[in-house]
């Protein structure tokens, strides 16, 4: 079997992880293009905002479902056909939704898309899991998130110049193109990374066996409690995704195009903040990087509470939060990542899928509340992301503390707690489901 990468090789490397990142950027190509339209589409569909965010919901629980599924999937057949035939899919969807003609066929596309896309993100996730170990995987993922950080940057810009040119419609066409150019590069660029080691069994056998691994981590109570405890922070970045386009353009008066720049700077946060997370994680073990940022980010959660409640007319502190409370998230994410992944038992396809699934529906349910007292209101937002911070704070100082301080005296390593991998770096992995 073909190696992902040239172990000796720097770019082969990097191009590898190139792919990796490409693939994880689904989330951001599924919405941060589509929001300088969501405004056009309430008219276009002559509906209430609330209505246009269940297109945005639906798109996120599609993207759920899909890892819960195709994770599993490809612990029983490998993870480069799943890989495939999703970005087919997600560029089918795509030239779906632009032919929506009303809200439901719309957020049922939606859906289907996200569905796909949701194969894109677990696999690259799995991919990186059956690769790198411990420290490395951090490292990784820190690299990772930064090449994956042009999407939010380019998303927002790319989809105000399409529709300052074109109608709505031709941002889902050229999401399908996206899709086809993935595919093609996955396909030349993306070797398979795992071989189940049930491979001799009958296809029928091995599906049973692996669509059912994530019903046995679902037992694993430390793993699951801090997938929704970091399903809570997404619920906070997710709120301001679906609550953004309305507060700056309604409430703050910012032009369609003034709402793209903010949102590609806010964006290119997350470039730096990967970068910091790689320095961090060279000084730190994982689990300190997650207390603390869980805590800093306090600070900012406060400070959109209370522009919520005082309202100023300048935007500048409201700006000021939720920048700061980007940067510190994406440390959060990528640290807590390795620190999740730890605590799994299982085949790390469908620790990945329970992951996705959780984290995602967890963030998608606050979506649809960010309008519920009109679409001008902070409140809503300002209290999804303080006492959603909170909760998870104190889930993960529990959990991390129950846990004592095995995993606070070094790297933490993928598989079982307290173990590392014997697998070279770079070698396809074998794993028993």
């Amino acid at each position: 079997m073909q190696k992902p990468f040239n172990q000796d090789s720097f770019w082969s490397r990097i191009s590898y992880i190139t792919v990796l990142a490409l693939l994880t950027a689904f989330g951001p190509v599924c919405t941060d293009v589509y929001l300088p339209c969501v405004p056009e589409i309430t008219q276009f569909f002559k509906t209430d905002p609330s209505a246009v965010q269940l297109t945005l919901t639906s798109c996120f629980l599609g993207i759920a479902m899909g890892q819960f599924f195709i994770g599993p999937l490809s612990d029983a057949i490998g993870r480069r056909g799943p890989l495939l035939i999703s970005l087919v899919l997600f560029a089918v969807s795509s030239v779906l939704c632009a032919f929506a003609t009303g809200i439901p066929m719309m957020v049922a596309c939606r859906f289907l898309q996200g569905l796909a896309g949701g194969g894109g993100l677990v696999l690259a996730r799995a991919m990186a899991v059956d690769v790198f170990r411990g420290s490395e995987l951090t490292k990784t993922m820190s690299v990772l998130m930064g090449i994956h950080s042009i999407a939010p940057v380019v998303g927002p810009l790319a989809g105000s110049l399409i529709i300052s040119c074109c109608p709505w419609e031709y941002i889902f066409f050229a999401m399908g193109l996206w899709g086809l150019l993935l595919a093609a590069l996955s396909f030349f660029r993306a070797p398979e990374t795992y071989v189940p080691e049930n491979a001799g069994d009958s296809l029928s056998r091995r599906l049973s066996a692996n669509l059912t691994a994530p019903l046995q981590e679902f037992r694993n109570g430390n793993f699951i409690t801090l997938v929704l405890a970091s399903g809570l922070m997404t619920a906070g970045f997710f709120g301001f995704l679906s609550a953004s386009p309305y507060i700056l353009q309604k409430t703050y008066g910012f032009t369609p195009g003034g709402y793209a720049l903010f949102f590609s700077l806010n964006s290119s946060l997350l470039v730096l903040a990967s970068i910091v997370t790689g320095i961090l994680v060279r000084k730190f073990p994982e689990p300190a990087i997650v207390k603390t940022s869980l805590a800093i980010l306090l600070a900012p959660a406060a400070v959109i509470f209370a522009v919520a409640l005082l309202q100023p007319q300048n935007p500048a502190w409201f700006l000021c939060g939720v920048m700061c409370y980007t940067f510190i998230s994406v440390i959060f994410n990528t640290a807590s990542f390795t620190v999740i992944m730890s605590m799994r038992k299982g085949p790390s396809g469908a620790a990945s899928g329970i992951f996705g699934v959780l984290v995602y529906t967890t963030g998608s349910l606050a979506m649809p509340l960010m309008g519920i007292m009109g679409d001008t209101s902070i409140v809503p937002l300002g209290c999804d992301m303080l006492f959603t911070n909170i909760v998870a704070l104190a889930i993960f100082v529990w959990v991390l503390a129950r846990c004592g301080n095995r995993k606070e005296n070094g790297s933490i390593a993928g598989g079982e707690p307290g173990k590392e991998s014997t697998v070279p770096e770079g070698e396809p992995r074998k794993e028993a489901p």
